[in-house]
């Protein structure tokens, strides 16, 4: 082995540590209201919509924050721009561990899903700038990875540790070690080598109407609406229904609970994972077009999906598993997109699609909420017809985004 490549080998493992961890905490902090939600309605008195809506602001916040984070990610650095994110990420926290009302809740959401919102985007960012173009999606796949095992501590092994440690003083925890993240990454990782030291604001917002110049261009929209659907389904579940719907629907006791959203969790963090490897696999035999590969992994979320939907008791809960496994699968969309843009673009496009995903993502988990809001709670639990059919609507736009790619895919000769 060479020095050079000793050294590459270094260097990539030296930032993978800290955007690892962060994307780690990122997805954990995110999605721990699923198996907690039966705290935070008994803590705070909380109504459907109320959980639905104050989940959901994370992911809100999380998307209105890739405009400007895609803006300077391209101008600044992946670096650059996490490391004053993550603060943020660490008052959220904070400000969650001592929430005592629904408002410091929703608050803490704002600042935890502004706080995160960069994690993954300025991960890639800067694996494009420092690390070889037919190595990213590898690496993408293990930063992925990262993710899906965050989310896999949030289901039964958080649950657990509720039981031993008082939940406020485990977030006061993983406010330290976001801290630490933000350590490690201001030691850890090389400055941007973009150079850029004086953007002036003419530049900015340049680069502001650049991205927005995406949202109306047919490229942007072949892409995006079956990761917009597969993600939001992932985040609008994972990070928060799915734990209600095994207790409501399935009607599992809490134990169970948590270990069938850990085998959800599972699926999603294969997903996450091979997702990379199916893209440089295609990418390299050039014989199945990744784009190919996108529509069926989008057709499989949108079956599985109409499956539990159709049948609505616990003797689909294990198909949660496929679900979450397609919805990631989906995340090729990124390096089909990155084909797509020129590399001073990339930042920008990913973090607009990021946006659309996470729009979507709010307003999914939200519409849940006031779905089943219509429905009468019986001993406790939210009503199996009204998680019907807030999903049969989200089945249906799933379909679209399907059928739509299918005709764009035509259209271009691609199928």
């Amino acid at each position: 082995m060479s020095g050079n490549e000793k050294f590459d080998r270094i260097l990539c493992f030296k930032i993978f540590i800290p955007f690892g961890l962060a994307y780690f905490l990122s997805v954990l902090l995110g999605s721990a209201n699923s198996i907690m939600s039966p705290i935070l309605i008994e803590t705070f008195a909380l109504s459907p919509a109320d959980l639905g809506f104050m989940s959901s602001v994370y992911l809100a916040a999380f998307g209105i924050a890739q405009f400007p984070i895609g803006v300077l990610l391209d101008l600044y650095g992946g670096r650059e721009t996490l490391i004053p994110l993550l603060i943020l990420a660490v008052i959220g926290t904070l400000i969650f561990a001592g929430a005592e009302s629904y408002v410091m809740l929703v608050i803490s959401k704002i600042f935890l899903g502004t706080g995160m919102a960069g994690c993954l985007m300025a991960a890639f960012k800067t694996y494009s700038q420092w690390m070889p173009s037919e190595k990213l999606p590898l690496i993408y796949s293990f930063q992925s990875l990262a993710g899906g095992i965050g989310g896999m501590v949030a289901t039964r092994p958080l649950a657990y540790a509720f039981e031993i440690i008082e939940w406020r003083y485990l977030f006061l925890f993983l406010a330290l070690l976001t801290f630490l993240t933000f350590v490690l990454l201001c030691l850890l990782v090389p400055k941007s080598n973009l150079n850029k030291k004086d953007v002036s604001t003419d530049e900015i917002i340049k680069s502001f109407r650049t991205m927005l110049g995406f949202c109306i261009e047919s490229r942007f929209w072949m892409v995006a609406p079956v990761i917009i659907g597969g993600q939001a389904v992932m985040f609008s579940y994972l990070y928060l229904w799915v734990g209600p719907w095994m207790r409501d629907v399935a009607k599992f006791d809490e134990v169970t609970v948590g270990m069938y959203m850990l085998y959800a969790f599972t699926g999603a963090a294969l997903g996450y994972f091979l997702n990379g490897f199916v893209a440089e696999f295609s990418l390299k035999i050039k014989k199945f077009p990744i784009e190919k590969l996108y529509l069926i992994f989008g057709a499989g979320v949108t079956f599985f999906l109409a499956l539990i939907m159709i049948h609505n008791n616990s003797s689909v809960s294990f198909l949660w598993v496929l679900v979450m496994f397609f919805a990631n699968m989906t995340m090729i969309a990124f390096p089909l997109m990155q084909k797509l843009y020129k590399v001073c673009e990339v930042g920008r496009a990913l973090s607009l699609l990021n946006f659309t995903i996470f729009l979507m993502s709010f307003i999914f988990q939200w519409f849940i909420g006031v779905v089943l809001d219509f429905y009468p709670v019986v001993d406790g639990r939210f009503s199996a017809q009204g998680y019907q059919t807030s999903l049969a609507v989200i089945v249906v736009l799933n379909m679209a985004a399907v059928t739509h790619l299918y005709f764009e895919l035509r259209k271009r000769r691609i199928i």
